[in-house]
């Protein structure tokens, strides 16, 4: 039976047909997902294949330890030099590896024209012709002139990040237990996962009433004011500063949590 991945909600959903799938509205929480099998994010394809993949951290200063395996979907077409060198080689996709196929940032290729040879040197800028010689008095005594100070100009302002560029949930967990050092909490990020929909784009922090929806859960789950409680609240802050800092949020959904 189908459950909201936002609130569990199982009874509560309404279903409509859009291209050849359903998609699933939750009438608690107004969240929707789609029924169908994974799409690629980056070609909408649903040739996918699952290859395993580590998921790691530093538990101790700069050891890289494994902390479990996941099955990460992977596109024939968008994905297929790592697929072809995974199934060919028999062996896990690297650790590091963010799928084309959950909708990761593709690097632009730079194109550029060959050369025949190296580029020539561009030519020295001629000498313009003197000017009249000034006293060696007047010139050691008359301070070079200032260029006209311009209008400064404005910083300017922080704006969402585009949508193609924002990691998946589990990718963004995975990138902040990889510098976490070990000083998160594995459990906490595993149910924020779990909680948020692992294969949803981080901005789901960021729709309408996430940053209420995200406290309420966390305080029903650490709310008693302990030791571990403060750990896994203060985990949860620290990556959502993470996240920001590398421009995947906007805004801050932990701001009730601090």
């Amino acid at each position: 039976m189908a459950a909201c991945p936002s609130c569990g909600e199982a009874e509560d959903l309404r279903g409509e047909p859009v291209d050849g799938d359903i998609r699933i509205t939750c009438l608690s929480c107004a969240r929707q997902w789609m029924r169908g099998g994974v799409r690629c994010a980056n070609c909408g394809g649903q040739d996918i294949v699952h290859r395993p993949q580590a998921m790691t951290r530093h538990s101790r200063g700069t050891q890289l330890s494994i902390i479990g395996w996941r099955e990460l979907p992977l596109c024939r077409s968008c994905d297929a030099e790592v697929l072809e060198t995974s199934i060919s080689q028999n062996i896990p996709v690297p650790s590091d590896y963010v799928a084309a196929c959950l909708g990761a940032a593709q690097s632009p290729a730079v194109a550029a024209a060959p050369q025949a040879g190296p580029p020539a040197p561009t030519p020295a800028p001629k000498p313009a012709p003197a000017a009249a010689a000034k006293p060696a008095a007047a010139a050691e005594s008359s301070p070079p002139p200032r260029a006209p100070a311009g209008p400064r100009q404005a910083r300017p302002k922080a704006t969402a990040p585009s949508p193609s560029m924002v990691p998946t949930v589990r990718q963004a967990i995975a990138a902040f237990m990889s510098e976490s050092s070990g000083q998160a909490d594995a459990t906490a990020m595993l149910l924020l996962g779990t909680h948020l929909g692992s294969h949803n784009r981080l901005t789901v922090l960021e729709e309408d009433g996430a940053a209420d929806r995200l406290a309420e859960w966390s305080l029903g789950h650490w709310g008693d004011g302990g030791d571990r409680a403060q750990r896994c609240l203060s985990t949860i802050c620290r990556a959502v500063d993470f996240w920001g800092a590398r421009g995947w949020l906007a805004s801050d959904p932990a701001a009730g949590l601090r």
